[in-house]
């Protein structure tokens, strides 16, 4: 109970129920006392966890007259009680006296002291009682809503109070313990004391009723305290306490705390104003709407005040505000707060023009509207509802101030817009005419403001709107002269600072809004463009920054409008080109003196632009370009911007990659000499984008051909490359690697050091395009990533530097070190991806004695990344000095020391970095693995101890196993007896371990020391017996891949033992027993039963008893559970579980496959022994009283082991018995029929071809699906043989074609797809033969009555595409057109199996389709997902009518085929178009919408800039999705179809909001409101997010070894 908390003595509860006579509902009271406003004692007996009073089963009137007696008792008590305690009260206060008489003798010099502290301990009393006040006056306000029992007036509270008073005060005083005065003294009445001891706890009952409220009325006062430290920490825990959900306010708390909030913004103390600003915004969103109106009246009236630092606190504190109201829990409220804030500053900003427009001179107000009064109309007063704004005082400040509140108040606008712009609809018109109106300002920080709120108000107006801005904008720009190419007079310098700002304007208007200008980006590129084309005007000097804000403009334009950008392409190439070499103050005298230029003239240009910023705030007007100096020199801006519209156009238009290579990369390689090093960063990036292209490219043309590059010259005569039109280009790469490298190896001996590490960037991309690439140019690119890595002091060095040396010297060191860091991590990663990616090693071997000093000096690094980077290096040239097993040159043998040394010193370390320890066992691994013979015995021994110490150690032991098995399989074969005996129990141990990784390679590795190291001497039984020991719990079908790898493991045991006890194996046999008959086991992992089985027969187990025990389950199955039979006698069991067995299968149907592969597998290697067992399976099937499973069992094991012996000779009628099995009843006892006929003649083609041919022509059609299945596996077996077998069918092909396709136009479509799967692999054996004659029968056949065949050839073309190169491709490739042009046959059915082929092909085979896609298919294919209202019909069901879509089929496939497309072929597809059917998809059926869910997910990963334009009308379906509502009447399956729906729809949503720069859209912004203004919608949306960010860390941590293998 409530009252039990507040001491730390409880009463007995029996006393307590005894005393209140409430047995049965003491747990669910609770007694609660306190003082009223009026002086009243309040009793009150209430509920617990808001029980209702009507729960409680005592009536009312005995409660009363229980309470009535308590009283009475207590009051008795209090009498008796009173003298008692007067005479303890008297006691403890005269030992108190003379305690502290005592103590004043002792400190009698303290004296000062004394008095200061019975100052502050009478302030403190005065504070306490002032808080015991306020805390009545909150506890009684918090009670009034409770039920009062009963209420007992003064009478009754004086004697109580009276003890309460004596109490309070002796155990105050007291010098002994409380707990055990009360035990000893007060132990009157348990009852008694509870009831006293909770007036001494009255304090923490009123903390414990209303924490919060108290808490925040204490902080309110220590934040009014004269001490700044009070009042910081104080407003930091008001901010805590309003972030917390629970905390509820009333009106009262809600004025006092936002007066005292906004009364510290004008704090003389700076971090008090800062805390108090981060406060208002969980402020407001807690308080009720008319105090946020107060909060922000008063913000937008202190903006205008004289205080500076109040009008930036205010300022920022008003930017808080805003960016919480996004937050209130109404949208309302948001809506209207905005809406009132915006009104105050437009009310302002107006008056603020009218106040400048009067202070101005009649001259100086035409010459600041020169242009734009010419068709701007003038803005006259207005006003506003709400608020008076700034007084005329206010604005004259604005305007003193240097208009730095002009400049605040914009950048509101500007988050308003930017997170309200939709709700501010109203005022849009207002906006536009005052951002048009300081669009003109004189001011180039008022004209950046206003380019960024003008930007997005255009995002979230109107279109009519939008389309008059842009037409000022526009018709602006046309009027004026274009300045980039013109010689600028002085006078027109206003007019020049204009156009660079319309542009600015355009630029940040694509960014936000490029949607909509995209219908007018034919105008606004003409016009961009106009100002940087200067051909006609090259002997005229040009104003550098408009053609890099144009240059700016048009990256912009190509990255939000790709599409419309398209026709432009090669012209903004050419500009590019042009001004990414505009230099005027370059000298080029000739090429020797290339790269040299003034370097005092380039060092004061530097100190002169190094800073420029286009956004600074001063209110320095713009100056015009009267001359071009040296000094005004920003052309390297003109050449960054260029380089960075050129790598815009490589990113958004990919498919000219070709073209790249013949114009761009030579003016790249080139301008790799730019003097300023920011432009040539940018240029090594824009190069290394064309790199990563071609590396695509390359990787997909891997895959899907095979691609022959022959060499070529290397020269860089850039005729040959323009006659080499139709190569690839890998082929033109090659072309400019010469001229690439000597450019590189300038700049990889540069002083700027950043300069290098580009260049290093830029060669680890070229050697990631293809393997050895730079395998002739390894003598050039060495000896100067040698020059890189010597180069600078090493990280070591800073720790001698002398302590004497000063902070600066030690800065200067630290910052050198810091860059040389960077430095060697990128050569080192360089060179590591040039050893890794270049196979002839011979090439390297020149530089070893150079590299591998400096390699091994970095290995001993002290700093992690270059050590671990270093380690790298260094394995890989371990396998440079030794590939193989094979005598080491001489001259390298005197590094294999040092090597060893270098690691081992690695190894024995233990306070470095996790990688670096790792990185160093897998490296002492390498040396061990390919040096080991060469170290001297005293060394290699040396190794082991740290070997084992890694491997007992939790961190390390997973990189050490992984050692070893190094180690262990090291063609050296050196002798491990020191580890391997010593190591085997502790790896044997991990096999425990719940670290599936670790249990893998610790599997690996005893697999590898068995193979390798057994039998030796040292690897005794015992030790043998430890692994298998652990093996069992291994062999599961939890983790199939364990499985595998421990089944692995017996298996080399049981090669490599000479004999191996039943016993030890017994348990394992019996799990590998139980894992045959998993439905899971399948693929790798039955492979690695079926290898197990072989190892133990007939070595370890005899024949006949594993094939018993491995068939027993079938023939002897455990009854289980539903088969029991009833309690009667043993003939009426045996017929029901006989019935039962009959009639089901007593294991998964996978099972039977496991057992009959791992019976073929057995007797093939004894066959004579296996002959009973056929024997008895052909006896099982001539049995009428054989089982089903029995009867299944048998003809699988016949068919799998046909596969290797020929059962048609050696049993002349088994063709016939399974035949007959073809009438049984149970289907799948005829599919292991059809199954077993096909394999029992794969040794005998000659009998048992004609005999299935002649059945297929003579049965009936029951029999001719089963047959033709039968002939199925024939043609299966040898078209996946990889010997010569299938030359074994070739005698047979026709015969069979003809049999085949005297069944294409069977009515069943069961067996249509059999025949077409048959034809398919057919063709695959002989495509220059049958693949035309597919194609011939396809075209002849187009008439409405042979739709049939049409449909098996389509089939079976699919059948044809694999994921793995066949002969038929390039055959293929030649007719696949043809076949596709069924996607216009008027036949649904064809048009499905044609789209059915189209998505085979471009899942395993693009390269057969990706030249038709633009010409032919896409067309085809988005016309299939239309919704065709000729297919839609509807059929009647009794009283109801139900709507069929016969076209969804079609619909469904063509989706499939567009998804396929995005991971296949997302070069060729105009993203624009395909996203327009992905709309249409989403208004769809249920199947269409979660298919294009899945599209909209992954196109928004692979173009997000694309899709950030079409983001409205992505969502805008989405919101109707969520918004739709189901009938109450619908049944349970549409309910959970249509939260099903939702969820998907609010993943594609979160899948869009992760798209950069998306959180700027109204539309985002407009769907999260709409999601929190509904509960339901905002629960599933919260879990739906929680979801995903689970999904996301586990996706993170999952890593390949962590996969399970289910294949």
């Amino acid at each position: 109970m409530l009252w039990l908390a507040m001491t730390d003595w409880s009463p007995n509860t029996n006393d307590v129920k005894t005393f209140f006579n409430l047995n049965q509902h003491i747990e669910t009271l609770r007694l609660t006392s306190i003082l009223g406003d009026d002086g009243r004692f309040l009793f009150y007996l209430g509920p617990i966890q808001d029980i209702h009073e009507s729960s409680i089963s005592v009536e009312e009137n005995e409660r009363n007259s229980t309470l009535q007696n308590l009283y009475d008792k207590l009051k008795q008590q209090c009498d008796i009680e009173k003298a008692y305690l007067y005479r303890c009260v008297d006691t403890a206060q005269s030992q108190l006296l003379q305690k502290t008489q005592e103590n004043n003798r002792i400190k009698s010099i303290s004296a000062g002291k004394q008095e200061k502290n019975n100052a502050l301990k009478l302030i403190l009393r005065r504070k306490t009682e002032e808080n015991r006040r306020l805390q009545k006056e909150t506890i009684n306000a918090s009670m009034k809503k409770k039920t009062t029992v009963l209420l007992w007036r003064q009478r009754a509270l004086l004697p109580i109070l009276n003890i309460y008073r004596l109490l309070t005060t002796l155990l105050k005083i007291l010098l002994i313990n409380k707990k055990q005065f009360i035990k000893t003294h007060l132990d009157v009445n348990r009852m008694y004391i509870v009831v006293m001891t909770s007036f001494v706890s009255i304090n923490t009952l009123a903390k414990m009723s209303v924490p919060t409220t108290t808490q925040i009325t204490s902080l309110l006062d220590k934040m009014t305290s004269n001490d700044k430290d009070f009042r910081f920490m104080a407003t930091n825990d008001l901010m805590a306490d309003l972030q917390k959900e629970s905390i509820k306010l009333d009106d009262d708390s809600e004025r006092r705390i936002v007066k005292g909030v906004l009364k510290l913004l004008e704090d003389h103390n700076g971090e008090v104003q800062n805390q108090a600003v981060k406060c208002l915004g969980p402020l407001v969103c807690k308080v009720k709407e008319n105090q946020i109106e107060v909060v922000i009246d008063t913000l937008c009236t202190n903006i205008f005040s004289n205080n500076e630092q109040l009008r930036d606190i205010s300022s920022i504190g008003l930017k808080t505000v805003i960016n919480s109201l996004a937050f209130l829990h109404t949208s309302t409220m948001a809506t209207n707060i905005s809406r009132k804030i915006m009104s105050r500053l437009i009310s302002a900003i107006q008056r603020e023009e009218q106040q400048q427009q009067g202070s101005m001179s009649a001259d100086d107000l035409n010459k600041n509207n020169m242009s734009y009064s010419l068709f701007y109309p003038k803005i006259g007063q207005q006003t506003t509802k709400s608020g008076s704004g700034a007084t005329g005082a206010d604005t004259s400040i604005m305007i003193g101030n240097g208009g730095q509140n002009q400049l605040e108040i914009l950048d509101i606008i500007s988050d308003m817009l930017a997170r309200f712009g939709s709700n501010l609809s109203s005022f849009h018109l207002q906006l536009k005419q005052i951002l048009l109106n300081h669009l003109n300002s004189s001011r180039s920080a008022v004209r950046k403001r206003v380019t960024n709120s003008l930007s997005y108000l255009l995002s979230s107006c109107n279109i009519q709107l939008f389309n008059e801005v842009l037409t000022i904008i526009l018709d602006e720009l046309k009027r004026k002269p274009s300045s980039a190419s013109k010689k600028i007079p002085s006078s027109s310098s206003t007019n020049n600072n204009m156009t660079k700002t319309y542009i600015q304007a355009l630029t940040s208007i694509c960014r936000l809004a490029s949607q909509r200008l995209s219908d007018h980006m034919r105008d606004v590129i003409e016009i961009t463009v106009s100002y940087i084309d200067n051909s006609s005007n090259s002997q005229q000097q040009q104003d550098d920054e408009l053609i890099e804000y144009s240059l700016q403009a048009i990256e912009t334009y190509l990255k939000r409008c790709p599409k419309e950008t398209n026709e432009y392409v090669p012209k903004i190439i050419d500009l590019c080109l042009r001004y990414i070499k505009y230099d005027p103050n370059w000298n080029d005298q000739d090429d020797e003196d290339e790269g040299k230029f003034s370097l005092s003239l380039f060092q004061k240009m530097s100190n002169n632009n190094a800073d420029v910023d286009e956004e600074d705030d001063s209110e320095q007007d713009d100056k015009g370009q009267d001359d071009y100096s040296d000094d005004d020199d920003v052309s390297w801006k003109v050449r960054r911007a260029s380089t960075k519209c050129l790598e815009s156009v490589i990113i958004t238009h990919h498919e000219m990659l070709n073209a790249y290579y013949k114009q761009i990369v030579p003016v790249l390689i080139e301008r790799f000499n730019e003097r300023e090093d920011t432009v040539k960063g940018d240029i090594f990036h824009c190069f290394n984008t064309i790199l990563q292209q071609t590396k695509a490219y390359y990787s997909h043309s891997a895959t899907n051909e095979q691609l022959s590059i022959e060499p070529t010259d290397d020269s860089m005569d850039t005729d040959v490359v323009s006659d080499e039109k139709d190569q690839n280009p890998i082929v033109q790469l090659k072309y400019y690697i010469p001229a690439i490298v000597k450019s590189l190896s300038k700049i990889m001996k540069d002083k700027n050091t950043k300069n290098r590490e580009n260049a290093f960037i830029v060669l680890t991309n070229l050697v990631h395009v293809q393997h050895n690439l730079l395998s002739e140019h390894i003598d050039v690119i060495l000896p100067n990533t040698s020059y890189s890595l010597s180069t600078g002091a090493s990280t070591s060095s800073t720790k001698s530097i002398k302590s004497n040396k000063t902070n600066a010297t030690l800065t200067s060191s630290a910052a050198k070190t810091a860059t040389h860091s960077n430095l060697k991590i990128t050569a080192l990663t360089f060179l590591y991806s040039l050893l890794q990616s270049h196979d002839d090693t011979t090439k390297f071997h020149k530089h070893i004695k150079t590299m591998l000093p400096l390699i091994i000096l970095h290995a001993n690094d002290p700093f992690y990344k270059i050590a671990s980077e270093a380690l790298l290096v260094l394995q890989q040239f371990i396998k440079i000095i030794r590939p193989n097993e094979t005598m080491i040159n001489q001259d390298f043998k005197q590094y294999v020391n040092e090597i060893y040394q270098c690691t081992q010193k690695r190894l024995k370390q233990t306070d470095i970095d996790q990688e670096v320890k790792e990185r160093a066992i897998t490296c002492f691994a390498h040396v061990i693995a390919y040096l080991g013979d060469l170290l001297p015995a005293d060394l290699l021994n040396s190794c082991w101890p740290l070997l084992e110490e890694r491997l007992k150690n939790e961190i390390t032991r997973l990189p050490t196993v992984r050692a070893l098995t190094k180690i262990i399989e090291s063609p050296l074969r050196l002798d491990l007896q020191p580890v391997l005996v010593s190591t085997i129990p502790v790896l044997s141990s991990y096999l425990r371990q719940n670290h599936r990784t670790l249990k893998m390679n610790t599997l690996t590795c005893l697999t590898s020391i068995v193979n390798y190291y057994y039998p030796v001497k040292y690897l005794t039984n015992d030790l043998i017996c430890t692994i298998i020991v652990e093996i069992p719990n291994l062999v599961t079908e939890n983790d199939l891949l364990i499985s595998q790898l421990a089944l692995k493991l017996m298996t080399v045991i049981s090669i490599k033992q000479q004999a191996i006890d039943k016993q030890t194996i017994q348990l394992t046999l019996t799990q590998v027993l139980t894992l045959i008959q998993s439905p899971l086991l399948q693929g790798t992992a039955l492979d690695s039963v079926i290898e197990f089985s072989q190892a133990l027969v007939p070595k370890t187990i005899p024949y006949k008893d594993f094939v018993n025990m491995l068939i027993k389950p079938i023939y002897q199955p455990i009854p289980t559970s539903s088969v029991q039979p009833p309690s009667s006698s043993s003939s009426s069991t045996a017929t029901v579980l006989g019935h039962d067995l009959q009639n089901s299968l007593v294991v998964h149907k996978q099972a039977f496959y496991s057992i009959a592969k791992c019976f073929a597998a057995v007797t093939v290697k004894n066959i004579n022994e296996g002959q009973h067992f056929i024997n008895k399976f052909q006896d099982d099937l001539n049995n009428q009283k054989t089982s089903d499973s029995i009867k299944i069992l048998a003809l699988l094991c016949l068919g799998e082991t046909g596969k290797h012996t020929d059962l048609v000779q050696s049993s002349s009628n088994l063709q016939q018995i399974i035949l007959d099995t073809f009438s049984s009843s149970s289907e799948e006892l005829r599919n292991a029929a059809s199954y077993a006929l096909g394999y029992i003649g794969i040794r005998n083609l000659d009998k048992h071809i004609p005999f299935i041919l002649n059945e297929i022509t003579t049965n009936q059609s029951k029999k001719q699906y089963l047959l033709l299945h039968s002939l199925k596996e024939i043609i299966t077996y040898h078209s996946h043989t990889q010997n010569d077998n299938y030359k074994l069918l070739r005698p047979y092909i026709n015969d069979i074609w003809s049999a085949l396709f005297a069944h294409c136009e069977c009515s069943e479509e069961g067996t249509r797809n059999v025949v077409a799967e048959c034809l398919g692999k057919l063709t695959l054996l002989e495509p220059e033969k049958l693949l035309p004659i597919l194609r011939e029968s396809f075209l002849k056949n187009q008439t409405d009555d042979k739709a049939h065949v049409r449909s098996t050839i389509l089939t079976a073309v699919k059948f044809t595409i694999l994921d793995q190169p066949q002969h038929i491709d390039n055959i293929l490739r030649l007719y696949i057109k043809d076949f596709l042009n069924a996607l216009e046959d008027p036949n649904i059915h064809i048009k499905r199996v044609a789209l059915v082929l189209f998505n085979s092909a471009a899942h395993n085979k693009p390269v057969l389709i990706r030249d038709l896609l633009k010409d032919i298919l896409l067309e085809k294919l988005y016309q299939e997902t239309k919704v065709r209202p000729e297919l839609i019909r509807e059929v009647e069901m009794g009283p109801f009518k139900h709507t069929v879509d016969d076209g969804l089929d079609l619909r469904k496939a063509a989706y499939e085929c567009m998804y396929t497309l995005l991971d296949t072929c997302l070069d060729k597809l105009d993203i624009f178009e395909y996203l327009n059917y992905v709309e249409n998809g989403l208004n769809d059926h249920y199947d269409v919408r979660m298919l294009t869910f899945l599209m909209v997910i992954r196109i928004s990963v692979l173009m997000p800039n694309i899709v950030l334009q079409r983001l409205e009308r992505l969502i805008a379906p989405l919101k109707k999705i969520i918004d739709t509502k189901i009938k109450a009447n619908s049944v349970k399956q549409e309910f959970e179809k249509h939260d099903e729906l939702k969820r998907a729809a609010i993943k594609s949503f979160l899948a869009l909001q992760q798209i950069k720069d998306a959180d700027k859209s109204t539309a985002v912004a407009d769907f999260l409101n709409f999601i929190k203004a509904s509960s339901e919608h905002n629960q599933m949306y919260e879990y739906v997010q929680h979801e995903q960010q689970q999904q996301t860390i586990i996706n993170t941590n999952n890593n390949s070894a962590e996969m399970m293998d289910l294949s």
